[in-house]
């Protein structure tokens, strides 16, 4: 199978899907919208409470940023911050205030879930630009032994962690980005936003082998797009298959 029978299929891993808004009852203001999301994580042998806890709130926001965006788009207030996207919405969601709803421990298969309220707000995504802007000049002023050792912090912050290897991919510093992840992945083996990120990484490589891995290993950890994606690659060999045999 040619790469390029696949760059259609593929390019679709690195939008972010918008899910249809689920606004609460109680949001009153256009510029502030109320909502509710949750999220569900897989709790691995090694993750701490700390770890799940954080994972699963910041699954939980990235909802609510995906939804808020999609809210101000549709007002006109949004603006496009193109491939810069996603490095800046894992941002938002620090940004972004919440209140933990519901939260509980599931014995039987070992998941945690939780359930938030927050009020995304313009301000959000034009703080979590600023910052963005100010991790990348601090990137960009690593030293070469930093850049190569590409360390992790021993902090739990997701959503700042998660948008650094974005920017690696947005600027096709791929290898760098691979080197990165791998030293996350030892801090979150269960993280399933963490392989589809990979995923995105190996592809920018042209190494469809180890993509396909990272995505169906997202995809066990319950990352939907990356479920997705797989079906879309599934597709698209069949698609080959039928027109080699012709």
């Amino acid at each position: 199978m040619h790469l390029s029978n696949l760059s259609k299929n593929l390019l679709l891993m690195v939008i972010l899907a918008i899910p249809t808004l689920c606004f609460s009852k109680e949001n009153k203001s256009d510029d502030a919208p109320t909502l509710i999301t949750d999220f569900t994580y897989n709790i691995g042998s090694g993750d701490s409470k700390d770890k799940y806890e954080a994972l699963a709130l910041y699954g939980a926001k990235s909802k609510a940023v995906a939804l808020s965006a999609k809210y101000f788009t549709d007002k006109g207030l949004f603006e496009n911050y193109g491939k810069k996207q996603r490095e800046i919405f894992c941002l938002a969601a620090n940004e972004m205030q919440s209140t933990i709803i519901e939260n509980k421990y599931i014995e039987p298969n070992k998941t945690y879930y939780i359930k938030i309220r927050s009020t995304p707000k313009i301000t959000d995504f034009i703080r979590a630009e600023i910052k963005n802007r100010e991790l990348e000049k601090k990137e960009r002023d690593f030293s070469w032994q930093e850049e190569m050792e590409q360390y992790v912090y021993t902090s739990i912050d997701p959503a700042q962690e998660l948008s650094r290897a974005y920017r690696y991919i947005r600027e096709k510093q791929w290898r760098i980005a691979i080197i990165y992840l791998d030293h996350l992945e030892k801090k979150y083996p269960n993280w399933a936003e963490l392989y589809l990120a990979k995923a995105t990484g190996f592809y920018g490589m042209h190494d469809i082998v180890r993509m396909r891995g990272a995505l169906k290993h997202s995809c066990s950890l319950g990352n939907q797009d990356a479920c997705k994606d797989l079906e879309r690659l599934a597709q698209s060999d069949q698609k080959d298959l039928k027109l080699n045999a012709n």
